[in-house]
């Protein structure tokens, strides 16, 4: 499976109603996993969905720029022609750039970044951002419990992607994550199931995880499934039996109702 998947090998089993257990089918419908997450995300103009850092050289031609990735979790830092800008703070008078909100839930908007004061010389290529963007819950309060000391990601928007961190919600230090069986002050995660160690039993702690909206996972699912379904009848558009019955074939390249639950997720410009 590739880190840019969409959906998973069990949604899209499930959704063509095969069973969960291992069948000669699974590498296909793996590999249509990816093919449909790479398919929606050239749809959608974007590369990527979960939190990931990027660097943007932008061009200044006005007092605000709008960054490509969103939601923005976190401007990292601003150069202009070389120059640090500093955060300017929502306050009057103010001097430096000011990220504008995102939406709280998906699928959000660019954002634009505010210039304020004579930080910037307008021109191509005069701006360099870096900064953090991608579909996340951060601070999501939990408690781990007894034995078996474990517990799974709300995941309120859609399914879990990647891991961005466990802290105890008291303190905010943050607690390491490991591969193996965790102890004291440590975690592990699976698929959105964290696991604790006994010695943190009944402790407040706060999950950060990236995700996929659900909407774009079940546009990613129905499209792997379509196109599993479809190799019995690749190339055809139409088919006669007896006569009497013709049965047409959507030939698009993405079915008219995937693309509708994409439509709000795609960049315009």
């Amino acid at each position: 499976m590739s880190p840019y998947d969409l959906t998973t090998l069990a949604a899209v089993k499930a959704w063509l109603d095969l069973p969960a257990t291992a069948g000669p089918n699974d590498p296909t419908l793996a590999a249509l996993v990816t093919a449909a997450s790479r398919a929606v995300l050239a749809a959608l103009g974007r590369p990527g969905l979960p939190p990931q850092t990027w660097t943007e050289t932008l061009d200044c031609e006005t007092a605000r720029v709008y960054l490509r990735h969103w939601p923005v979790l976190q401007v990292n830092s601003v150069l202009a022609r070389g120059v640090v800008v500093p955060p300017a703070g929502n306050v009057e008078g103010a001097v430096g750039w000011l990220l504008q909100p995102g939406d709280p839930a998906p699928p959000g908007r660019p954002q634009a970044l505010d210039f304020f004061g004579p930080v910037v010389r307008f021109g191509r290529q005069s701006v360099v951002v870096s900064y953090r963007a991608g579909y996340a819950v951060q601070g999501e309060p939990r408690t781990v419990p007894a034995a078996p000391y474990q517990l799974s990601a709300l995941q309120p928007y859609g399914p879990w992607a990647s891991d961005l961190g466990v802290a105890y919600a008291a303190t905010g230090v943050a607690l390491a994550p490991v591969s193996g069986a965790p102890g004291a002050g440590q975690y592990s995660v699976a698929s959105g199931l964290y696991a604790f160690s006994a010695a943190d039993a009944g402790k407040a702690v706060v999950l950060g995880y990236g995700y996929v909206p659900q909407d774009v996972a079940q546009a990613a699912t129905e499209l792997a499934a379509q196109r599993f379904r479809a190799t019995d009848s690749v190339g055809v558009k139409s088919k006669s039996v007896g006569g009497q019955e013709t049965t047409s074939y959507d030939m698009s390249a993405i079915a008219a109702p995937v693309l509708a639950m994409l439509q709000p997720y795609m960049r315009v410009a």
